[in-house]
């Protein structure tokens, strides 16, 4: 995923759901980034042009 929001940055993820609005795709997505406390894991939905396949 790229710059996902807070986040800026490629990081990986897992894609769990798609969804389709007047907007385009957005795919529900996990990720885990580094947090001021250790490592916080992040459920987000996010259009499909920050997600890309590796």
């Amino acid at each position: 995923m790229h710059d996902p929001p807070g986040a800026p940055g490629v990081w990986p993820g897992l894609l769990v759901e798609w969804r389709q609005s007047e907007g385009g795709w957005h795919g529900r997505v996990t990720y885990a980034v580094a947090g001021p406390h250790g490592t916080v894991l992040v459920e987000a939905w996010v259009p499909a042009a920050l997600l890309e396949q590796r």
